[in-house]
């Protein structure tokens, strides 16, 4: 076995099918598995999965009654009989020779792991918009892996994808980060002196969230596991992940000054960011998304800063013994 494809998934009943499909597809490498590790999902997503002829020889079910990501990647990685270990998001299609692709770079750069460039789609005016400012650094900033156009290291990557020699080495994902795994494995594969490697000759179509609650929703635990993930590596976060904070923080003092007599000062931030705001949906319509869209571009960008920050605060607040006690909880390496 050449490729392990881990699928986390949960409710994922919309998505899951064109997913496995397009893994499915897969062209230039010898066998693979999909292993499917499902959070006990209430909607229709194990029929979706056991639907395919393939169920019960190319595709494997596995159970997660923890539900959430971090230990379906290290159940599968534990199941999984392959060379290579390709995290997968059940949001996702992939290229027909992504696999083949990723090996490829994996031995030219003589990368510890690689990940594609994220290419964030949305459905209808908003969901264009929340595409549009997952893929621009206006909204998230260097974030290169989500717009690259060009092979570089990065800090982290979406939808890694690794030898198994590498996932045993780093002993697995820390389940005590529970949102943020992929950044935190990341960052502490590149602390024992790893290299991870995006590349534009990899390309994963990733289906944003489609409603502002579901993405406030998001970014808020994203902005609270991060904080996390740094106090695990001080030294390897980098300077993005402040900005949302400290906006928050500005935006409530200029809020508290508008009562006292230095309300002029409090409109300097606020000002300043929809001036920000307003300079985002001008650069959307130049990069071709519609008017409508670009205004909705309003709505995302403050929805997605606003949450993270507040999520980083909240965490910030939070006893970090009640998060990250004892020792790392990770997979048992084979």
């Amino acid at each position: 076995m050449i490729v392990s494809a881990i699928v986390s998934a949960y409710n994922e009943e919309r998505f899951i099918a064109h997913c496995l499909e397009s893994l499915l597809q897969q062209q230039g490498v010898d066998a693979f598995e999909i292993i499917v590790v499902d959070g006990a999902s209430t909607d229709g997503t194990v029929a979706a999965v056991r639907s395919f002829s393939e169920y019960g020889s190319r595709i494997r079910l596995l159970e997660n009654p923890r539900r959430l990501q971090v230990y379906a990647l290290n159940l599968g990685c534990q199941a999984a009989r392959g060379k290579y270990i390709a995290a997968i998001s059940a949001h996702t299609t992939y290229q027909p020779t992504h696999f083949r692709d990723c090996i490829n770079v994996l031995e030219r750069t003589g990368a510890d792991a690689v990940g594609p460039v994220q290419v964030a789609i949305g459905n209808g005016p908003l969901g264009t918009a929340i595409a549009w400012c997952m893929s621009s650094p206006l909204g998230i900033g260097n974030a290169r892996y989500r717009f690259t156009r060009r092979e570089e290291e990065v800090d982290s990557v979406f939808s890694i994808f690794m030898p198994r020699a590498t996932f045993e080495r780093m002993g697995g994902y820390d389940e005590r980060i529970v949102l943020d795994e992929d950044g935190e494995f990341g960052y502490r594969l590149r602390s024992a002196g790893g290299r991870i490697v995006v590349s534009p000759a990899i390309e994963a179509r990733y289906q944003v969230r489609g409603s502002l609650k579901a993405l406030t929703r998001q970014m808020f635990g994203y902005g609270y596991w991060r904080r996390f993930t740094q106090l695990l590596h001080r030294q390897r976060v980098p300077l993005r992940v402040f900005a949302p904070p400290l906006l928050v923080a500005a935006l409530t003092i200029s809020v508290a000054l508008t009562a006292t007599p230095y309300w002029t000062i409090a409109t300097v931030v606020p000002f300043a960011y929809l001036a920000y705001v307003f300079a985002a949906m001008l650069r959307a319509r130049r990069d071709g998304i519609g008017w409508v869209a670009a205004g909705c571009v309003a709505l995302a960008l403050p929805s997605m800063h606003v949450a993270y920050g507040l999520g980083y605060w909240r965490a910030l607040l939070t006893p970090s013994r009640r998060v990250l006690p004892g020792t790392p909880r990770r997979s048992a390496a084979r």
